[in-house]
C-alpha cells in the first residue's frame, strides 16, 4: 500500500480530509513508535510505506510503557485536540495500520502491547 492509499483509508475511517489525515497519522505514529520497543518498531516500520515507516523508526529511542489511555492522553497532546478526538484520531490510523500489515505482525504487536490497544487497532481480540 502507497502512502496515498494509506492515507486514503485514514480519511475514510475518520472523516477526515487530506490534510487532517496525514496530521492525525504523524502524531499516531510517531507515538506509537515512542511506545514500542525497538525491534518491534523496526519489524513494524517494514511493512508500512516509507513516509508511515519514518514517522516509527524516528521516535525516541526509548521504549515508553505506557497503557492505552496514556496512548490517547500523549496524542490528544500533540494533536491540540481533546481526548475523545483523540481515541478516535488513534483508532482510525491504527485500524489503518492494522490493515496493512501481515497477521502475525499484528498479533506479535498486540502480544507487546497491554490488552486494551487492541480496540485501538480495531482488534478486540488477537486474529
Amino acid at each position: 500500500m502507497a502512502y496515498d492509499e494509506f492515507l486514503a483509508t485514514v480519511q475514510d475511517l475518520g472523516g477526515y480530509d487530506r490534510e487532517d489525515a496525514a496530521r492525525v497519522t504523524e502524531a499516531v505514529v510517531s507515538t506509537l513508535g515512542d511506545r514500542l520497543p525497538a525491534d518491534t518498531a523496526e519489524h513494524l516500520a517494514e511493512q508500512l510505506p516509507p513516509q508511515v515507516a519514518e514517522l516509527i523508526e524516528r521516535a525516541n529511542s526509548t521504549t515508553q510503557d505506557w497503557g492505552a489511555q496514556e496512548f490517547v492522553v500523549r496524542v490528544a497532546e500533540i494533536t491540540g485536540d481533546d481526548e475523545d478526538s483523540a481515541e478516535g484520531h488513534s483508532r482510525a490510523v491504527l485500524t489503518a495500520v492494522a490493515r496493512q500489515v501481515s497477521g502475525g505482525e499484528l498479533n506479535t504487536l498486540l502480544s507487546r502491547l497491554p490488552s486494551a490497544y487492541a480496540a485501538l487497532f480495531g482488534h478486540p481480540e488477537l486474529s
